[in-house]
């Protein structure tokens, strides 16, 4: 081995376990954020004492935890990001078990109210779903929550894809992009007819 060979090795090592890093990151703040959103909503709906926090319930909660981060703004990001996509409840699951500590002090009440998501909401929404997997494992969690702003599903579904492209390509030459993939797919004139044609339903 010289040393350009050894810088070579050390490069691809720090590239390739940062970008691992990163991944891992963005799952466990994904799971995270979508929990808290989930344990919210059942609070809100099905809570014993809710009527005593009412439409202060965020502010309350963020003011008993005092975390860092954690404020009434974040908590209904997080809200949303669970009602937008109640598709991730498998992912998310699999993934917080999949760690060693916390599985073993995940209770089934812990896990029953997400067990239980409304499969009505999901048959509703299926017409216009990218499958979870991909959406958790491919999409940052920056990329769902400015999507999950989005109240329309047709449109979101479009960015959805449109993010995936994105991260699919990275680091693709145009050109090798352009000649086997972009003619696969429908014109930008024809996408855009597409999806106001479903928003005026």
């Amino acid at each position: 081995m010289n040393f350009e060979s050894l810088v070579s090795h050390i490069s691809t090592i720090q590239d390739t376990l940062q970008a691992q890093a990163a991944h891992s990151v963005n799952l466990a703040l994904t799971s995270r954020n979508w929990l808290m959103g989930c344990y919210i909503v059942e609070f809100e709906q099905h809570g014993e004492d809710r009527a005593a926090y009412g439409e202060q319930l965020l502010k309350k909660l963020e003011k008993r935890l005092n975390i860092k981060g954690l404020n009434e703004r974040r908590f209904r990001e997080f809200r949303r990001l669970y009602l937008v996509y109640p598709q991730l409840k498998e992912e998310v699951l699999g993934y917080v078990i999949s760690g060693s500590e916390i599985r073993h002090s995940l209770t089934a009440e812990f896990t029953a109210p997400i067990r239980q998501i409304a499969s009505a909401e999901l048959i509703n929404m299926q017409k216009w779903m990218i499958p979870a997997d991909k959406l958790f494992n491919k999409l940052t969690y920056s990329n769902l929550t400015l999507i999950s702003a989005i109240d329309n599903p047709v449109k979101r579904a479009f960015y959805e894809m449109e993010t995936l492209v994105k991260y699919a390509t990275a680091g693709l030459d145009p050109n090798i992009f352009v000649q086997k993939y972009m003619v696969q797919l429908p014109s930008e004139e024809k996408i855009k007819k597409f999806i106001s044609k479903e928003i005026e339903y």
